[in-house]
């Protein structure tokens, strides 16, 4: 068996994280330095934090590997989506009552179902712990 392609796509991805490493820190410059619109800052905050708790969740993961049970992990993960979620759906009722989300917005059907959905499922959740 060829050990060769795990280590060549761990130093691949290693060069990428580097790379975007670099990024970040070349767009924290230029942030520091123009002023710009602050909901776009909101989202890229948002982003990146996002990516921060998915590399949280990946580096605990290879932790909980090597001690036992990696599955621990993942309700620490489901409540990160819980709270980004949050935000989210906060974030757009500011935008649909400032008038940036209408009808017009691409998506939109597929998040009102989606919504319904995870209401649904809500539902059913807390009538069974009331």
């Amino acid at each position: 068996m060829d050990t060769s392609e795990p280590e060549a796509n761990g130093a691949s991805l290693s060069a990428r994280l580097q790379a975007v490493s670099n990024e970040l820190h070349e767009l924290e410059q230029l942030i520091q330095s123009k002023d710009f619109d602050s909901r776009v800052l909101r989202d890229f905050r948002g982003a990146v934090d996002r990516v921060r708790s998915t590399a949280w969740a990946v580096q605990r993961w290879i932790g909980l590997q090597k001690q036992g049970d990696p599955y621990a992990v993942l309700p620490a993960l489901a409540a990160e989506r819980v709270r980004s979620t949050t935000q989210l759906a906060r974030d757009l009722v500011l935008d649909l009552q400032s008038v940036e989300v209408g009808i017009e917005t691409e998506g939109l059907e597929e998040l009102s179902q989606a919504v319904e959905d995870l209401h649904h499922c809500l539902g059913r959740l807390f009538k069974r712990t009331s």
